[in-house]
Parts: structure tokens; C-alpha cells; sequence
């Protein structure tokens, strides 16, 4: 039985001697994939931007445009995206929103005044308050989790015990302040450390009044996470780190496993297939996530095993070949032998991840859309790109030799120190 083979194994397709216009495309497409993501710019997910995003689930059906709408006029939740997760039946929805705190700066201001009105005025101005968290508007939108309040005597000397109960203060803050929170003492540092009840208390208020027997109050949100958007810079900073971090390392693997003229070559058209896919991101308004971020990494690690296979067989090609022969015709060979299993290669992967791009939701379905198209591009710059800068490289390097020898000649075989 013959061994299947999508493309014939005496195939001579002129690639190498016609790479120019292909290349050059390539190119200009990867640099105007770069130009349309900062222009479009891109669709950063809560990890990036900073927000809050709400996972839930309904007992009754419950229609998406209906999740969506009742947040989106809701004015205390920004920037509101709905999506469905898991099986239809089961009526779950992931709600993200730009709002990462009920607590404002304004409102902390306007909290701030009735706190210490209210202390004086329970305490027959015994005591005032002093300590009260920072909230910088053009910096911050506002105070997530804990912080801490203190109170002082009327001559400005911090008490050393409690001067309020914990019940005193949550009642405080609960009836005349207006704000749900929970109180605890510290001893230690004789300051109360008050947790607000936040955005989550809000959404479940919200879905429980709308949907009523629908949703449960109780067990209905299933996890809520909140990043500031000075995490989610971090996050985004991070994540180029990362990606970058894999060229270098993919670059320094290449030069050791083979030599200083394969690594750019490789590294480059990694670059390549990476800024096209960052364009196909802009344009189709994927959600950039942790695991969009992961798919980009797969890239990377996939495209590098195409390039590889090529370079090996090119080395094995030049190993075997006279001295006569081209690179060109090496390389060019060297490719044809290679594209049947590179074609089969990158066709059964996306066979395999193409189910997941139409059938499956939420991040799964942006990783496996990434994938099939990061894929394509890959397969296409790693014949190309690599292969055709191999040979661009490969020219300089020789330049560069000559001009050594031609300086090692003049200064009469002596090298400068």
C-alpha cells in the first residue's frame, strides 16, 4: 500500500525564485495589521482594562438580550457586554462591565462627610473621625475592597481602646451614612477595617428584583472577580512581556540548534504570522483575554515547529549538496520536500480546532478562532518568510565575511587589536 501524500514528492514549484511579490505582500500586510490594531484599537477584556465581570446562572430560562438590557440601562454599570457559557439548558451568563466599584471618589467624598457628621453627632463630639481612605479621581475610579477608618478625641489624641463597638459602627454606617458594609476591629492598630458589600450586594439586588423566582439570591451569582485598571495595565504589560520573552527564547534555541543565520529569519516570521493575527483580532473585535493571550503564545510554539522542520531539511539539503549548487535551489527543494507534510499538518490541526471556532462560546471559541486563523498565517510565512530570509541572511552573512578578510588583507594579515 502507497503511503498517502497530499502533494506529489517530485513536486518543483518555483517558490524560492518567485518569493518576492509573496514576501513583500506579507510584509505590508503585517505592518498594516499593526497600523488597523492601534487605529481600530483593541477589544481589551476585564484582565486588561480593569472591571468587574459576573458569572451567574437563572432557574428558569432566561433570554440573553433580557440579561443584557437590564444591566446596559442600569447607569451604575459602564461599558456592559452579556455572553452565554455552557449548555443552553443550563442558563448561564457571564456579565462584564467597566465598573469595578460601586464606591466612587465622588461618593466616598460625599461618605466621608456624613461619617463624620454622624460620629460627632453620636458621640456628643467626643470624638471625630481621622482616618478615611485616599481617592484620587484622575487616578483611580474609585476604593475596591477593605479599608480602614479611625477615630480621635476632640483634642486630636487617638483613643487607645475601642471608643465604638462594632456593632455601633456597622450601625452607623448602615442607617446614617447609607452604606452596606461589615466592621471589624483591630486592636493592635485601634482602627476599624470596613469591607463594602460593593458591586456584587448591587447586581444580586438587580437580578432578584427584575427576574424575582428566576434567579436566587442566595446560590444564583456564582463568582464575581474585579481588576483595577492599574492591575489590568499590569496584566497587559505582562502579556507583551510574555510574548516577547518567547521570541527570545525561540530566538536563542534556533541560534544554538542551528546557527546565527536561521534564528532571525525564524523569529521574524513568528513576528509576522503574530502582528497578522493581531489584525484579524482588531478587525473581528475579539475580546483580548488571558486566554486570547494563550492562543498567541500556541501561535508561537506552533509556528516555530513548521519553520524548524523546513530549516532542518534545508541543512540536511546543504550537507548532502556540491559545492556548486545554490542556496536557492537548496532552500527551493528543500521546501517541496516538506509541503506535503506541512500542508497535511496544519489541515488536520485546524480540522481538529475548527468544531471549537463554530460550536463552542466564550473564550473557548476566541482561542479556537485564533488558532485556525494564527495557523494559516503561520503555515504561509513559515515557506514564505523564514525560508526566503534564510536566504537574505545567509547573503549578508557572506558580506560580511568578505569585508573581514578584505580588512584582514589590507592590514596585512595583522587584525586590529
Amino acid at each position: 500500500m502507497s503511503q498517502f501524500t497530499l502533494i506529489k514528492p517530485n513536486t518543483k514549484l518555483p517558490i524560492i525564485p518567485h518569493h518576492k511579490p509573496v514576501l513583500t505582500a506579507l510584509l505590508i500586510l503585517s505592518v498594516s495589521s499593526l497600523v488597523i490594531a492601534f487605529v481600530l484599537g483593541l477589544n481589551w477584556g476585564t484582565s486588561f482594562q480593569g472591571g468587574t465581570s459576573i458569572s451567574m446562572h437563572f432557574e428558569q430560562p432566561v433570554a440573553t438580550e433580557e440579561v443584557r438590557k437590564l444591566f446596559v440601562d442600569d447607569p451604575r454599570f459602564e461599558n456592559v457586554t452579556v455572553q452565554s457559557v455552557g449548555n443552553e439548558s443550563e442558563y448561564r451568563y457571564i456579565v462584564r462591565t467597566r465598573t469595578t466599584t460601586s464606591l466612587t471618589c465622588e461618593k466616598m467624598d460625599r461618605y466621608r462627610e456624613a461619617t463624620a457628621q454622624a460620629v460627632t453627632k453620636k458621640t456628643g463630639g467626643a470624638l471625630k473621625l481621622d482616618g478615611w481612605p485616599a481617592c484620587n479621581a484622575e487616578v483611580e475610579d474609585g476604593i475596591r475592597g477593605d479599608f480602614f477608618v479611625t477615630f480621635v478625641t476632640s483634642q486630636g489624641e487617638k483613643t487607645p481602646e475601642a471608643p465604638m463597638t462594632e456593632e455601633e459602627v456597622l450601625k452607623m454606617f448602615s442607617k446614617d451614612v447609607g452604606m452596606q458594609v461589615a466592621v471589624r476591629y483591630e486592636e493592635n492598630t485601634h482602627r476599624y477595617v470596613v469591607t463594602p458589600m460593593g458591586i456584587q450586594i448591587e447586581a444580586v439586588q438587580l437580578l432578584n428584583d427584575h427576574f424575582g423566582d428566576k434567579f436566587d439570591e442566595k446560590t444564583g451569582v456564582d463568582e464575581v472577580v474585579t481588576v483595577g485598571a492599574d492591575v489590568g495595565d499590569k496584566f497587559r504589560a505582562d502579556a507583551l512581556v510574555s510574548i516577547l520573552l518567547a521570541l527570545g527564547l525561540m530566538l536563542l534555541y534556533i541560534g544554538i540548534r542551528f546557527d546565527a543565520r536561521y534564528a532571525p529569519s525564524a523569529v521574524a516570521s513568528l513576528g509576522v504570522s503574530i502582528l497578522m493575527t493581531l489584525g484579524f483580532v482588531a478587525i473581528a473585535g475579539i475580546e483580548i483575554t488571558l486566554e486570547t493571550v494563550a492562543a498567541f503564545l500556541s501561535l508561537v510554539g506552533y509556528g516555530i515547529n513548521d519553520t524548524i522542520v523546513n530549516f532542518d531539511r534545508v541543512r540536511e539539503n546543504v550537507a548532502l549538496a556540491s559545492a556548486d549548487v545554490k542556496l536557492e535551489a537548496i532552500v527551493n527543494k528543500a521546501i517541496n520536500e516538506c509541503l506535503s507534510r506541512t500542508v497535511i499538518t496544519s489541515t488536520t490541526t485546524i480540522m481538529a480546532i475548527l468544531p471549537m471556532a463554530i460550536m463552542a462560546n466564550g473564550a473557548t471559541q476566541d482561542f479556537a478562532i485564533i488558532m485556525c486563523v494564527g495557523i494559516c498565517f503561520t503555515t504561509l510565512n513559515s515557506i514564505f518568510v523564514s525560508c526566503p530570509l534564510l536566504i537574505y541572511m545567509d547573503r549578508w552573512f557572506k558580506r560580511m565575511q568578505e569585508r573581514a578578510e578584505a580588512k584582514k588583507a589590507l592590514s596585512g594579515g595583522v587584525e586590529e587589536a
